[in-house]
């Protein structure tokens, strides 16, 4: 694939959200803190635009930051300081298992999640951000891009591995405990996946998976859950008399026959308390959840996202 970015863009972010990319940023509420320059505010102080406050002068300091009107008012020499800017490590974590591949055209889940994907990646590198991700599909990791790094090559790369074909399993406790030493000191982590069923193998696979994503949080990082579900799987809309056949798309569980009302309460009952299980894990370990359901428009999907990154009240038409 070429390295060009508007090519990488274009191979994984529809026209509509190309279009609404104009003039976004990334934003996050917290200010990070990193040994890049950038657009964030930091926790140190440095070169910026936003007051931090003053303290006194001394022999060596710049001589410009003399703020004189302060100086006017305590008679002595202080600086100003405001608060630098830097750059922000952002790692992307997918779901590339045959779970994602259900949905036809533009309501397809993985789709759906690499345009988001390669959405965010495109304004983070855009603006001077590093940018890290991997995948996890067919039961193996793909860690080549994990380490955070900046330039129209990594777009490119991250486009190539959002367009390989879904497969098997994704393996969470070995991408998780991968990407964990590879982070930067105050990285934001975005995870793609529908979170349904992390491990078929494991009944306690989801207390798992949030008690690996807090262990990221309390080293200062900030973990957002992007849950991407396919309205067939909120709504169960099958219905007859006849039999159906439903298969496991990621091969780990047996496939299940029944009459469609039969098995319709059961399973909308089991997949409201997996929701709400997930919701208040995500609310006790200080995790964010952003919940997408694939046939609502990207751009929705896509602002509310960025809305809750910066602490914004969320479009009315964004989420679940």
């Amino acid at each position: 694939m070429s390295e060009d970015p508007a090519q990488a863009l274009a191979a994984v972010v529809p026209p509509e959200l190309r279009e609404l990319l104009r003039g976004r940023q990334l934003v996050l509420t917290r200010p990070v803190g990193g040994p890049h320059a950038g657009r964030h505010a930091s926790t140190r102080a440095g070169l910026g635009d936003q007051f931090r406050g003053h303290r006194p002068y001394s022999p060596g300091d710049d001589p410009r930051r003399i703020d004189w009107r302060a100086v006017a008012r305590r008679d002595r020499l202080v600086l100003r300081q405001t608060d630098s800017e830097d750059a922000l490590a952002t790692v992307l974590l997918l779901d590339a298992s045959g779970g994602m591949a259900y949905g036809t055209g533009a309501s397809n889940k993985l789709r759906h999640a690499a345009a988001l994907a390669g959405a965010v990646a495109h304004l983070a590198l855009r603006q001077g951000d590093r940018v890290g991700f991997a995948c996890g599909r067919d039961g193996a990791l793909e860690l080549g891009q994990l380490r955070p790094h900046g330039g129209a090559p990594r777009l490119a790369a991250l486009a190539q591995a959002l367009l390989r074909e879904p497969a098997g399993a994704c393996p969470w406790p070995a991408l998780l405990a991968a990407a964990a030493p590879a982070l930067p000191r105050r990285s934001l982590v975005l995870l793609f996946s529908d979170l349904l069923d992390p491990d078929p193998a494991d009944p306690n696979a989801d207390a798992r998976l949030l008690h690996d994503l807090a262990a990221l949080r309390s080293r200062g990082h900030d973990v957002v859950l992007v849950q991407v579900l396919h309205r067939d799987e909120l709504e169960f809309p099958w219905s007859g008399r006849g039999l159906w056949r439903f298969e496991d798309a990621r091969g780990a569980r047996e496939p299940r026959e029944g009459h469609a009302p039969s098995l319709r309460a059961a399973y909308l009952e089991r997949l409201g308390a997996h929701l709400s299980r997930l919701e208040r894990g995500c609310a006790d370990a200080g995790l964010h959840l952003h919940r997408c359901v694939s046939d609502q428009p990207l751009t929705a999907a896509l602002l509310g996202l960025l809305a809750r990154l910066a602490g914004r009240p969320q479009p009315a038409e964004a989420g679940a």
